[in-house]
């Protein structure tokens, strides 16, 4: 598939997820290709590294009650325990049970959700992108968007684990899923009807 098509279908597939998930979650929970200084009335400004994540879900924690803001990321988390589930189930390496799984979500995040569709770039570019949605979003997903891809978010993922087991780092990753994109679709259209 020459790469400006290959290109203009993960745009698509991104339009698609996001239309379903401002659906889900509500027209201002939702953001595309979101900088994370945005709307900033915290300490996070544009003097820090600020990525841009291919989409956010909120509630997001952008204000100086961060204590308030992370209240309201556990609410909303908590009532789409279903959909988080869902996501969970379709993830392609779990390493614990679905409880253990959320109490290891990232407890000061950005967003609720952190997504990045993984399609281009290298795998030092991947492991920065699938760093960036643990560190931004209570949980984050990285979908990758062809079976290469996949294939190197899985080798990623297993890597950061034995690093982990031979006590070369803490547990790192531990928030993050990774889901076919196929299977990330069927997850959160269910949750649409």
């Amino acid at each position: 598939m020459p790469r400006g098509t290959r290109n203009n279908a993960v745009k698509r597939y991104q339009n698609k997820v996001f239309d379903i998930l401002k659906r889900i979650f509500g027209e201002d929970n939702v953001e595309k290709e979101w900088n994370v200084a945005k709307n900033s009335q915290d300490d996070f400004t544009r003097e820090l590294y600020c990525p841009r994540l291919d989409l956010a879900v909120g509630p997001f924690n952008i204000h100086r009650n961060v204590y308030e803001d992370n209240l309201n990321i556990n609410g909303t988390l908590n009532a789409n325990g279903n959909l988080v589930k869902r996501l969970w189930r379709a993830s392609e390496l779990k390493v614990s049970s679905f409880e253990r799984f959320m109490r290891n979500k990232n407890d000061n995040p950005r967003c609720m959700l952190a997504i990045e569709i993984e399609n281009s770039g290298s795998s030092k570019h991947m492991l920065g992108n699938i760093a960036n949605v643990s560190i931004l979003g209570a949980i984050g997903i990285v979908i990758p968007f062809n079976e290469k891809k996949l294939a190197l978010c899985k080798r990623i993922k297993k890597y950061v684990a034995f690093a982990t087991e031979v006590k070369k780092i803490e547990d790192v990753f531990k928030n993050v899923l990774i889901i076919d994109k196929d299977k990330f679709l069927r997850a959160i259209n269910v949750a649409r009807e």
